[in-house]
């Protein structure tokens, strides 16, 4: 069969590398002009730390079944096609921006009897409300008859792309019965895991819920975390205690949630709905989006407590992606931390050794350093030497946003050391 994959990001590209290894004639389509000549020059443009992904781009390439293009025209020969843009949100509105944009190119190309494959996390009820009267309208065919629609939403995350994208059970709806067969035996291929096909609103609200639940179970512990700082508990340890007992698991707190999913899926969940207010989730995401400003208040007490005003401290900051290990940084709580700095006009300095912006010399800019404050868990944080830092910080204060630290040996150096529910 014949597919394209339209929105070529850390969802599209590896689903065009998976359908191209079950040997689909696959045509990857992206506006992005840097980056299809990229990917036409044999390279990867992003997450190139991910496991397997670069050698497995690499062999469908030369295999000449994975080709690259800016342009809509070619659609008219493909089965398939397979949405997977940005559905961002701003606090005010969903932005489908992107999404309508890629049904106003396809539709006007697409051959009867395609198959119209919404990848891209959206709000219940778009399908019904935006991305099926874009297609009749700009496509002149009738749904269930000329084209189908199948909402199956993404379920990977980084450092875990194509393990998740080829083993995750998946939860498909689609628009008509005469399309199961056929969408049950392509998912099966792309995915080892179970395969459930349902209608598409109750696709739509299992993916917004599956993150609500991770966003509401994070800003639990997050709320615990900031409890445990007044009532001077240690949160890891009160984590590991409950976690113990059968049924438990409470999340790890920490400086922020980021990434492409978990800060919008539950909005576009609460969003859905006009009865239902929506109070656990909307309180949940508030909290979460407060943690890099509870890391700014940490450093600014610590410094504090010490005579000297954040206003005029130097401040590195250790992570910008939005998960350790990975070049991913859409949504990271350390975009949002440094938009406080800039606010109260404070000096920092940034490494992350995954983005190319920020790949300086660690030491190097901890020079003259008031506070360090870790944002992302890398591993490369994790061997620092911190007998070294300790000679060249003015002010040895670190402010822990991920547990990855032990306090009592930085302690023993000389450090301040505070942490997210461990101060």
């Amino acid at each position: 069969m014949k597919a394209a994959v339209v929105g070529l990001g850390y969802a599209g590209l590896p689903l065009a590398i998976r359908l191209s290894q079950l040997n689909f004639d696959v045509l990857g389509i992206d506006i992005n002009t840097r980056k299809i000549s990229k990917l036409k020059s044999g390279k990867l443009p992003f997450a190139k730390d991910e496991p397997n992904l670069e050698k497995y781009f690499k062999t469908e390439y030369k295999r000449g079944k994975l080709l690259f293009t800016t342009s809509f025209q070619e659609i008219s020969t493909q089965d398939l096609i397979f949405i997977n843009v940005d559905t961002p949100i701003s606090s005010i509105n969903l932005n489908y921006s992107s999404l309508k944009s890629a049904l106003r190119s396809i539709s006007p190309n697409i051959k009867k009897n395609t198959i119209v494959i919404i990848e891209s996390t959206i709000a219940p009820k778009t399908c019904d409300s935006i991305i099926k009267p874009l297609i009749i309208k700009y496509s002149n065919l009738h749904v269930n008859k000329e084209f189908f629609i199948v909402h199956a939403p993404e379920r990977i995350r980084p450092k875990y792309i194509f393990k998740q994208l080829t083993t995750l059970p998946r939860v498909i709806g689609i628009s008509s019965k005469k399309i199961k067969s056929k969408i049950l035996n392509i998912y099966s291929q792309i995915t080892k895991g179970e395969v459930d096909i349902v209608d598409i609103v109750t696709a739509e609200v299992v993916k917004t819920t599956e993150n609500a639940n991770r966003d509401v179970n994070i800003a639990f512990s997050n709320e615990i975390a900031v409890a445990c700082e007044e009532l001077k508990v240690n949160v890891w340890d009160v984590r590991e205690l409950i976690n113990k007992a059968p049924l438990r698991d409470m999340h790890a707190p920490g400086a922020g949630v980021g990434g492409h999913c978990i800060p919008k899926d539950s909005l576009l969940l609460a969003r859905s709905v006009k009865n239902s207010k929506m109070n656990l989730i909307k309180s949940s995401r508030n909290i979460n989006n407060s943690m890099p400003l509870h890391m700014f208040i940490l450093a600014r007490n610590a410094l504090k407590k010490l005579g000297k005003n954040i206003e005029e401290a130097n401040v590195t900051i250790l992570g910008y992606s939005f998960v350790e290990n990975s070049d991913d940084y859409r949504n990271s709580p350390s975009q949002s931390l440094l938009r406080i700095l800039d606010k109260y006009k404070i000096k920092y300095r940034v490494n992350d050794p995954y983005i190319e912006k920020y790949k300086n010399n660690i030491y190097e800019i901890l020079k003259s350093s008031d506070c360090m404050l870790l944002m992302v868990g890398h591993r490369q944080y994790k061997k620092l030497d911190f007998n070294k830092i300790a000679k060249i910080m003015s002010t040895k204060i670190i402010i822990d946003g991920r547990n990855a630290f032990a306090r009592k040996s930085l302690e023993k150096k000389g450090f301040i050391y505070q942490g997210i529910g461990n101060v």
